[in-house]
């Protein structure tokens, strides 16, 4: 019995570190078209595609960049990260800046909730 728990305790450890190295390698994502910087260059935002379940359901011809998602994340010039929001639909998604507001136009809660810069973008 004590063997037994031993061996049960080692391999639910065990699941439990690959489900979180696995959620960290997912979360990276790949990054997805090419970045947009903001006017001045100080800021940038990238697009990260994510493997989901919705890639995996039957499309039309045509409709198959419509189930990318993923993490839409915005940098300082360095490589800093400032936000991140998931969103799904990604494809159309751009940024939009306004002073020191960046709001992702194609993103439905982002109309009352932008993201805060540091500095002004312009």
């Amino acid at each position: 019995m004590r063997k037994y728990r031993k061996l049960l305790l080692t391999f639910v450890l065990l699941l439990c570190v690959i489900a979180t190295a696995s959620f960290f390698f997912w979360k990276k994502g790949t990054p997805y078209q090419q970045p947009y910087w903001s006017p001045n260059g100080q800021y940038y935002v990238q697009k990260y595609s994510n493997l989901t379940l919705s890639r995996f359901v039957s499309t039309m011809p045509g409709q198959g960049s419509d189930t990318i998602n993923g993490y839409i994340r915005l940098y300082d010039k360095n490589g800093k990260l400032i936000h991140e929001r998931f969103a799904v639909f990604i494809r159309d998604v751009e940024p939009m800046w306004a002073g020191n507001k960046v709001y992702l136009m194609g993103v439905e809660e982002m109309d009352d909730d932008p993201w805060i810069l540091p500095t002004s973008s312009e």
